[in-house]
């Protein structure tokens, strides 16, 4: 955080100083009390299950120095206090002045219903090689996670990706004007938080408002194979649009001659820049077809800030992303692949194919309920169990009730009903699994978040020790 002293930090917040020295500087901010150190400002946050105005004094005792609060509290000595109406407003805006402080920086943001994360951590990859680049941390991609990402950049950072999630519309827009992107990245539309959004058509609509407040002119980097982003690259005349695909030769960075490695550690792909003709061969240490279109859309931005070849290729080589994202694990001679930290329809999919593409004697998903659906949830599972029989897997594992809607569909569509089974625990699988497994088995494990679907991988690590 850049070094800011009490009265701008009133002035940021709207504030009103109820102690404290106005000339005073704080250069660090927290959320959570226990994260407090000496120094520090803390915000108390009022949130759906807790209320920060109950941990100030936990966090005067590890250090804050500044309490940042929305109702009275009694001053203890030493501590500056500082009264805002609204303690979630006051970290926004905060973040907000703080974003304005570094006029140099280049902001890109990152939404979409699947494969934004990694979009985000690929980026930066690439953008590293030549920049001094930072990523919104894990998953800080909401209206506290984003001003904290903000909030902890020290000013030499030349370029920023920041990833930017929705469950209701405006939720980006929000997002979107705090950061004030120079560049807006949409990586596909499809049905995820339905519960909330009611339809796809406000998904849409949500996601295209990372477009509807870019930075000035603004660019807007858009998978030109999602029909529902080519509805909305039309709406826009005040931002360029730079499109990238797998299907129209015609967009702005194409890719062909796709070669996903069936070892599962890597693909390549050729990519064709149309505004210089350039063709190149790319290589990156990461594999699926989801893959390929989350790294062109990394090269799309990387040659929008001038990046030559070389250092894009290096960068697609040493890519690292966020755990429980494609994890490739190991067991008695079995590859798991461990993309437990959330799904939805488009997510899955992706990561079925992912499987199907890979090389080994058998392929088996294990799959857990996709969330936050609302009312096209019993549909949605019904979909995927469909799509599951056009693959041919050779067999299929769900966890809980409502998965098991997964396996109904499959049933359907003639899966061969030997080759599926249900589950209510995770400790069965795993148990399950265990007895089952084969040398040269791809074995995938994939959930919503709030399944924890990583505990059956983790329980069948353990019993390999």
């Amino acid at each position: 955080m850049i070094s800011m002293n009490l009265s701008e930090i009133a002035e940021a917040t709207g504030g009103k100083i109820v102690q404290g020295n106005p000339g005073r500087d704080y250069s660090n901010l927290v959320i959570d009390s226990r994260n407090a150190k000496p120094g520090d400002i803390f915000v108390a946050i009022v949130g759906e299950n807790n209320d920060g105005h109950d941990f100030i004094f936990e966090a005067l005792s590890n250090g804050a120095e500044l309490i940042i609060a929305s109702r009275s509290i009694n001053p203890e000595a030493g501590e500056s206090i500082l009264q805002v109406k609204d303690t979630t407003r006051a970290l926004q805006d905060l973040a907000s002045y703080h974003r304005g402080l570094m006029e140099d920086v280049t902001v890109i943001g990152v939404t979409g219903s699947a494969g934004k994360t990694t979009t985000r951590d690929i980026l930066y990859n690439v953008l590293g090689e030549d920049f001094r680049a930072y990523k919104s941390p894990e998953n800080y991609n909401n209206e506290y996670g984003l001003p904290l990402t903000l909030l902890g950049l020290n000013g030499d950072e030349d370029v920023i990706v920041l990833e930017m999630g929705a469950r209701n519309l405006g939720d980006i827009e929000l997002l979107a004007e705090i950061a004030r992107p120079h560049m807006g990245i949409i990586t596909n539309i499809g049905a995820a938080h339905l519960e909330n959004f009611g339809s796809l058509e406000k998904v849409t609509r949500a996601k295209s408002e990372l477009l509807e407040n870019m930075a000035g002119s603004g660019t807007g980097i858009l998978n030109y194979d999602d029909e529902n982003i080519r509805q909305v690259s039309g709406k826009f005349d005040d931002i360029s649009m730079i499109s990238y695909s797998l299907e129209d030769d015609n967009a702005d960075y194409y890719a062909d001659d796709v070669e996903v490695y069936p070892s599962g550690k890597k693909s390549e792909f050729k990519v064709r820049e149309k505004s210089t003709g350039d063709r190149k061969r790319m290589v990156m240490n990461r594999s699926g077809k989801h893959n390929v279109y989350n790294a062109l859309s990394a090269v799309a931005a990387a040659r929008k800030l001038n990046m030559d070849w070389g250092s894009i290729q290096k960068g697609l080589l040493n890519i690292e992303v966020t755990e429980l994202r494609q994890e490739i694990r190991e067991f008695r001679g079995a590859t798991i692949i461990n993309d437990a930290y959330n799904a939805n329809p488009l997510s899955m999919r992706a990561a079925l194919d992912y499987l199907t593409s890979l090389e080994g004697d058998r392929n088996i998903a294990v799959l857990g309920t996709m969330l936050e659906l609302g009312g096209f949830e019993r549909v949605a599972h019904l979909d995927l169990g469909e799509y599951i029989e056009e693959l041919d897997l050779d067999m299929l594992i769900t966890l809980d009730r409502t998965a098991r809607t997964i396996a109904e569909g499959a049933k359907k569509s003639g899966m061969d009903r030997e080759k599926i089974y249900t589950f209510q625990d995770k400790e069965n699988i795993s148990v399950f699994l265990e007895d089952m497994i084969k040398p040269g088995d791809n074995i995938l494990v994939k959930g919503s978040r709030r399944l924890k679907m990583e505990k059956i991988v983790e329980l069948l690590l353990e019993q390999g020790e």
